[in-house]
């Protein structure tokens, strides 16, 4: 989604080609998310299907670099191939664009739950099972966590001049990774002290005990109903 809707907002600033449209995502979001050219062709093509851009043959007299296929070479080094055409075509956003860009930069994005990440699902999980050294493990992840804090930390500091093109935009990206980084670090101290504060029986209990079957138990619907018990006799 954030390709797509990123290449649309772009294109709602100008048209363009599509290699350009490439850099142009590279140098906006500090080359955080790298795409492939053969990527971007094939999210135009949906972006064109859904009624949200159009594309325009060149012109005989165009002489744009694009227009003339000078981005082919690279895009073969890349290992995507595309046909001559596709690559001299000038993309613009239509009037449903424009509103699906407004509507994206006006909306707040709806991030995924919490509770599809692995990791607290891993703790919740090993925390309820006896036997599991629980505290080990957090000592384990948080070596790790804090080893990619300070790999990120590291990679910040060593970025450019500040002032440079795209620099403003890597280093908010990078930002959000070293602060995620550290809400985890906080979040394993969380449960380290938890598990101090609560007993074995609190959060530790056996798998219920299940009855072994064999072949596939009958439903209960198909189970046939006791016989009548005969009322009145002595």
């Amino acid at each position: 989604m954030t390709v797509r809707l990123g290449l649309l907002a772009i294109l709602d600033q100008g048209p363009g080609y599509g290699y350009q449209l490439r850099s142009e995502f590279d140098r906006r979001t500090g080359s955080t998310w790298p795409l492939n050219v053969g990527q971007v062709y094939s999210t135009l093509d949906r972006l064109d299907r859904d009624g949200l851009v159009e594309r325009d043959e060149p012109a005989p007299d165009d002489t744009s670099p694009e227009a003339e296929g000078a981005p082919a070479a690279e895009a073969s080094a890349a290992g995507t191939t595309q046909p001559a055409g596709e690559q001299q075509r000038l993309w613009r956003i239509t009037a449903a664009g424009r509103a699906e860009v407004a509507r994206w930069l006006g909306t707040a994005v709806d991030t995924p739950d919490a509770t599809r990440d692995e990791l607290p699902l891993k703790f919740a999980l090993a925390a309820t099972l006896p036997g599991v050294d629980v505290a080990t493990l957090v000592q384990t992840q948080r070596r790790a966590s804090l080893a990619k804090l300070q790999r990120l930390t590291r990679t910040k500091h060593a970025g450019g001049d500040p002032g440079a093109p795209g620099e403003f935009a890597w280093r908010l990206v990078v930002d959000s990774m070293i602060f995620a980084a550290e809400a985890e670090v906080r979040w394993l101290d969380h449960v380290e002290s938890s598990l101090r504060r609560a007993s074995l029986t609190e959060r530790q209990w056996a798998v219920e005990g299940v009855a072994p079957t064999t072949g596939v138990p009958r439903s209960p619907a198909l189970t046939p109903d006791p016989a009548p018990t005969a009322r009145g006799r002595s």
